[in-house]
């Protein structure tokens, strides 16, 4: 399934498509995926921040938590019907120690994505700092751009969120952030 874009990216800020407004990201709601059944869901265009943990998704290597996910998934429907903006800011807890590492994250949050996938609230992704503190640039080779190219394969109309504070503390010019980058 998959749904043409409702928002596009313009200097690393977020805008509709449908009449061109930028959607302020200051002052998310934010919302961690493991309370999400209790939280309250954010009125029409907020911007909420969904916090993912990979720990929550995946207990055991390839072994999904599909109950955490529906509910997941039910929260970010309410989201949709309020009229809500979401991020999906998925959560390491730990740094990554290798690519291997990385690549069990990845795949957490890719299945994450198709669990969510026909949820319109779900703007996108954010990079999670760990991967960024992997990179020196953003290029085709950098952890950022594996992440998004993984996520691109059946999530093409996600668009993708960064900290501003852990794209500064990569080294990288913030001018020379990825633009597709939303920068939060």
């Amino acid at each position: 399934m998959k749904f043409d874009p409702i928002v596009k990216v313009q200097q690393n800020r977020l805008f509709k498509i449908s009449d061109g407004a930028e959607i302020p990201l200051e002052n998310p709601v934010v919302v961690s995926g493991a309370e999400c059944s209790a939280a309250a869901v954010p009125a029409k265009d907020a911007f909420c921040l969904v916090t993912v943990a990979w720990r929550d998704v995946e207990f055991s290597e390839g072994g999904y938590n599909e109950e955490y996910l529906a509910a997941l998934r039910e929260f970010l429907k309410k989201c949709e019907e309020s009229g809500a903006f979401c991020a999906v800011v998925p959560a390491v807890a730990k740094a990554l120690e290798d690519a291997d590492e990385a690549e069990s994250f990845i795949a957490a949050m890719v299945h994450a994505a198709r669990r969510i996938k026909d949820c319109t609230s779900v703007l996108g992704f954010a990079i999670a700092p760990e991967l960024l503190a992997k990179d020196t640039d953003f290029g085709a080779n950098s952890y950022t751009q594996w992440f998004i190219n993984e996520m691109n394969v059946k999530h093409s109309h996600y668009v993708y969120f960064a900290q501003k504070n852990a794209v500064a503390a990569t080294g990288v010019p913030l001018s020379s952030a990825a633009t597709e980058l939303v920068l939060y």
